[in-house]
């Protein structure tokens, strides 16, 4: 009696470590459907306030949610703070994000669940309820939270461009700008724009930051110090990189914008703009966009480009200056 006692108790643990496993299982599968969405959700929020919430964000939500569970068997729901966004109620037990909400700042809240064709939304046992009396399943959820903003912190291009670049071409804002030629920065004039803390009145241009990694891409952050190359010199990977960008015409890219330089040479960043890449002209290459052909007079090197709006890649860190870059970032 006792061995039969036994293995009945064996084979219910048994049951349960399996259920259980298929729980983290389906747990796992509702969290990449809740971080995608939120992802999606965001990316539309930054880009159209007007598209941001409403039943497309929600329907957004939900199809997410069914592509990442087997069979469709799951449903979402959408709130956060921004323009269009329903309010999230108080965070309960196991739907609850990772992380507090932020106390300011615009974010969006998915929260994923099991939903049965039935209206049921527990998961469904498939060994325990043989052997475990009254256990009908369990509630499966996942949240994810994700904010968007102007970069503090990101993975830029390894080019920067002068803050008075930035306000002539954006009359101090005005985004998208006209296209225009930025010419290569001549550090060593002493009107040069930013150098050693002059003003943004000054002359411009743009400077190759050092130590690029393989797609000429470098972290930074609004108020970091960045090296620069020699005027001669470029990176290796930055040419590549941008033949790709003019491959896809129209594709913002982040850059960072310097607003002074020290006399040991440091560039401050000032916070990093979304930049367009139109074309070229350089010591060993020479790409013209439709408008420009040449660098303006008496400028051998420069390249061709219009600051603009726009949502760039890479991720970061949001809550710096607004220069036109906008980010998205998991932050629950």
């Amino acid at each position: 009696m006792a061995v039969f006692f036994g293995f009945g108790v064996a084979l219910g643990v048994c049951a349960l470590v399996l259920d259980i496993g298929l729980i983290a299982v389906a747990r796992k599968q509702l969290q990449t459907g809740a971080d995608a969405a939120a992802v999606e959700v965001a990316r539309t929020c930054a880009t159209s306030a007007a598209a941001c919430g409403g039943a497309d964000s929600g329907d957004t939500a939900i199809a997410y949610a069914q592509e990442n569970v087997p069979d469709g068997a799951a449903t979402a729901v959408v709130c956060g703070r921004g323009e269009g966004l329903a309010e999230c109620p108080p965070p309960a037990g196991a739907g609850a994000c990772a992380q507090p909400a932020p106390e300011t700042g615009a974010y969006a809240e998915v929260h994923t669940s099991i939903l049965r064709a039935d209206g049921s939304t527990l998961l469904p046992p498939v060994f325990a309820q043989a052997v475990v009396d009254g256990f009908d399943g369990a509630a499966v959820t996942a949240c994810a939270r994700v904010t968007w903003g102007s970069p503090a912190a990101a993975r830029a291009l390894a080019l920067t461009v002068s803050t008075c670049d930035w306000q002539r071409m954006t009359d101090g804002g005005a985004l998208p700008s006209a296209e225009q030629a930025i010419p290569l920065f001549a550090d060593t004039d002493p009107a040069a724009c930013g150098r050693a803390g002059a003003g943004a009145g000054d002359p411009g241009g743009f400077r190759w930051v050092a130590g690029a990694d393989a797609t000429c891409r470098t972290a930074t952050s609004a108020g970091a110090q960045l090296r620069v190359t020699d005027p001669t010199e470029r990176p290796t990977a930055c040419l590549p990189a941008l033949e790709s960008l003019v491959g896809e015409p129209g594709r913002p890219v982040a850059v960072p914008i310097f607003s002074a330089v020290s006399a040991a040479g440091d560039y401050t960043v000032r916070g990093i703009a979304a930049f367009v890449v139109t074309g070229w002209q350089l010591p060993d290459s020479a790409v013209p966009s439709p408008r420009i052909t040449t660098c303006d007079d008496g400028v051998d090197f420069c390249v061709f480009g219009f600051f603009t709006r726009a949502l760039v890649p890479g991720g970061g860190t949001v809550g710096g200056p607004d220069l036109g870059a906008q980010i998205t970032a998991l932050i629950g």
